[in-house]
């Protein structure tokens, strides 16, 4: 995929991160924002972001995480949710019986509540559309993590019988998500710079 590459047709909507939890926006971030006319709503790791809204657009910045886009065509609702496996899955992995059950239970809350969400909307289930971002592999990164969290959110999403129509997962390189929930529509580009690796992984440490 090309960098900024658009991703056609593809809460409760709260409050956005506060702001020492954000990543810095830059002079980049800024003309993106205005240039598309929508409000930034940061969704951080664990977190769940609804919307039927064409002034909100959900931004995350992923690297070994993984987020989960829906949108239902017919109502022109959308959500996103942020997933995380902590450590006590990741040195479990594949065998999640073996993590306590109360673990699985809060590493699987972010798809759970944006389900829940959706259903009391009136969101129907054949009629979301699902995509996956995320799970890069990062450097010096011997646990893979950014692959055991796309198998995990992908398995957890087949127990549920929800397909996912397309994904864009793995690789080196980070991840910055703009999601347009009234549309489906989502924009992902490419990170490369040293300093995004840095403050990412600051993110994600926090969260774990």
């Amino acid at each position: 995929m090309d960098d900024g590459r658009n991703i056609p047709d593809s809460n409760p909507s709260t409050a956005p991160a506060p702001v020492g939890e954000r990543r810095k926006i830059e002079d980049t971030d800024k003309y993106f924002n205005s240039l598309v006319g929508a409000l930034p709503v940061y969704v951080m790791p664990g977190e769940v972001r609804c919307s039927d809204s064409d002034e909100e657009m959900f931004v995350s910045m992923l690297g070994s995480g993984v987020a989960v886009t829906f949108f239902d065509k017919d109502l022109k609702i959308g959500a996103a949710c942020y997933t995380l496996l902590p450590d006590h899955v990741i040195e479990a992995f594949p065998y999640y019986c073996d993590a306590e059950e109360k673990v699985l239970d809060e590493t699987c809350k972010p798809i759970f509540n944006c389900i829940n969400e959706l259903k009391k909307l009136g969101v129907g289930k054949n009629r979301l559309r699902i995509r996956l971002f995320g799970g890069t592999t990062l450097p010096r990164d011997a646990q893979d993590r950014g692959t055991k969290n796309f198998i995990f959110v992908r398995e957890y999403l087949a127990r549920k019988g929800l397909p996912v129509m397309n994904e864009d997962l793995g690789g080196p390189y980070l991840r910055r998500l703009h999601f347009f929930p009234s549309s489906g529509r989502a924009v992902r580009r490419m990170l490369r710079r040293q300093e995004d690796y840095a403050l990412l992984r600051g993110i994600e440490s926090e969260a774990k």
